[in-house]
């Protein structure tokens, strides 16, 4: 299984139609062979910035979306006009608390990143019991310790439903956390993802396609 790992920042004054382009794409995304989900997320520490993690079957699946006259048409534009900045990683699931008949872990790639910082990513997924909000320092009830970056995002489709995502050093790191459960949770989901492609809007070198780096303002 392949997860895509899409920070993104609209800018402020287009944010709503970043959300309209991606919902126009929903149906088209969803009938590409290999597609399994896809879930956004509002950060909840950093003003502005999305989450969408899309999970796909392989890697093959990932390419055939990548060639979706729609989905580069909509690409361009978010790079010239819609988003102020992005960061993409994508790779290889290598666990799955809750892997899915759809989609067995069946790790296929071995290599790492060699740009990014974080070889490793984990992103746990909270969902309340029915009616209720997850409350408290989430973060320390999980128990994280010893990760090189981490952010907490509310979904915006699934009311209560939280994910943390983090960056670990090595996977070795990431594979020796084991996210605690605590009281309000109803079902936790917790992913390894082995990075094997880290880039954004101004750093491409790991870039499946070309596009211009953009040069961030001083």
């Amino acid at each position: 299984m392949f997860s895509v790992i899409f920070e993104v920042q609209p800018r402020q004054e287009r944010f709503d139609e970043y959300l309209d382009i991606a919902k126009g794409l929903k149906p088209i995304l969803e009938a590409i062979d290999g597609f399994v989900d896809n879930e956004r997320f509002e950060s909840r520490t950093r003003p502005g910035w999305l989450l969408s993690h899309s999970t796909w079957r392989d890697e093959k699946s990932v390419v055939r979306w990548r060639t979706v006259g729609e989905h580069h048409a909509a690409q361009s534009k978010g790079r010239e006009e819609i988003l102020a900045d992005y960061h993409l990683r994508v790779g290889d699931v290598t666990f799955d608390s809750k892997p899915t008949d759809k989609a067995p872990v069946r790790e296929q790639r071995f290599d790492e990143t060699e740009i990014g910082d974080a070889k490793l990513m984990t992103l746990t997924e909270l969902v309340p019991h029915d009616g209720t909000e997850i409350s408290g320092d989430v973060v320390a009830q999980l128990g994280l310790t010893g990760a090189i970056a981490h952010d907490l995002f509310a979904s915006i489709y699934n009311k209560g439903k939280l994910a943390l995502l983090v960056s670990w050093k090595t996977a070795d790191a990431g594979a020796a956390w084991q996210p605690a459960t605590f009281d309000g949770v109803k079902e936790l989901r917790h992913r390894r993802v082995r990075i094997v492609r880290d880039y954004g809007m101004s750093d491409r070198r790991e870039a499946p396609q070309f596009y211009q780096p953009v040069r961030r303002q001083a």
